[in-house]
């Protein structure tokens, strides 16, 4: 198993391009292709009050050609940032809901890379983490801001609760993991269960049998999401490998709020899977 073809989220900002070298650094690594995406609404443009409905079918169609424009400026600049990097570079730039394109995008890709979460609430250039893990089928990696790296993740963090999310989660990092030099498993404290902090044993048994270098950290019990991020900075971690959500809906709200502050406080790209 790996991935053949990665999918990042684009935008128009340093951050984007910052996470399209990190996401073509994968793709070279991985000997994947690499597509860019990016969707977003034209600007309102400023409408005269008595301007006649010709006038602002005109403007309109404006705002729509200014649109294509500021696309086709993002491909050139996105493929100039990765073409040293990967073979194949596609690009699928369109107009409309960002979370929506990426969504369409991500049924040709193994893994879709995003930025981190903001509460602007816009839509334009802005993915929906939420909606990308349980509607997208796909893992998410998602990318702090700034974030550089150079090489494929050497230590990796396993975020381990005993549910369907973290079992998945587990298989769909398999290429990473393989490649990283030493895996450590935590045990996360439970939603309304226990999760036994021996199934870590458990989990590192199932990754050597996948060729994978790991062992579960010797702790007291589950650890706190406090706890996890304290480890992850204290370690070197350079990868999180971590469950979203989950279809109990008596639990679903609560990880729900976990997995956004988790997002909010790491400093290391997450890899997702609901």
């Amino acid at each position: 198993m790996s991935y053949a073809e990665i999918l990042v989220a684009m935008g128009e900002d340093d951050a984007a391009y910052q996470r399209a070298s990190y996401a073509g650094m994968l793709a070279g690594q991985f000997r994947a292709s690499l597509l860019g995406v990016l969707s977003r609404w034209p600007r309102a443009p400023e409408v005269e009050p008595n301007a006649t409905i010709g006038m602002v079918g005109e403007l309109l169609a404006e705002a729509r050609t200014s649109c294509r424009l500021d696309l086709a400026t993002v491909e050139a600049r996105f493929r100039a940032t990765v073409g040293a990097s990967v073979d194949q570079v596609f690009f699928a730039g369109r107009i409309g809901s960002m979370t929506e394109a990426v969504l369409r995008e991500a049924r040709r890709a193994d893994l879709i890379v995003i930025g981190r979460p903001t509460s602007s609430g816009s839509d334009d250039g802005f993915c929906d983490a939420q909606v990308l893990l349980t509607r997208g089928g796909r893992p998410v990696l998602v990318v702090p801001p700034a974030y550089q790296a150079r090489s494929l993740p050497w230590h990796v963090a396993v975020a381990w609760r005993d549910c369907r999310a973290s079992r998945r989660v587990l298989r769909e990092a398999l290429p990473m993991l393989r490649r990283a030099q030493q895996v450590s498993v935590i045990t996360l404290n439970e939603v309304l269960s226990a999760t036994p902090a021996s199934s870590a044993a458990d989990v590192a048994d199932f990754l050597a049998g996948h060729g994978v270098r790991a062992k579960a950290v010797g702790r007291s019990g589950a650890a706190s999401l406090r706890e996890l991020l304290h480890v992850v900075d204290e370690d070197d971690v350079d990868l999180l490998v971590a469950p979203a959500y989950c279809s109990n809906q008596l639990v679903c709200s609560e990880l729900v709020r976990q997995t956004t502050r988790m997002l909010t406080r790491c400093r290391i790209p997450c890899l997702l899977a609901n």
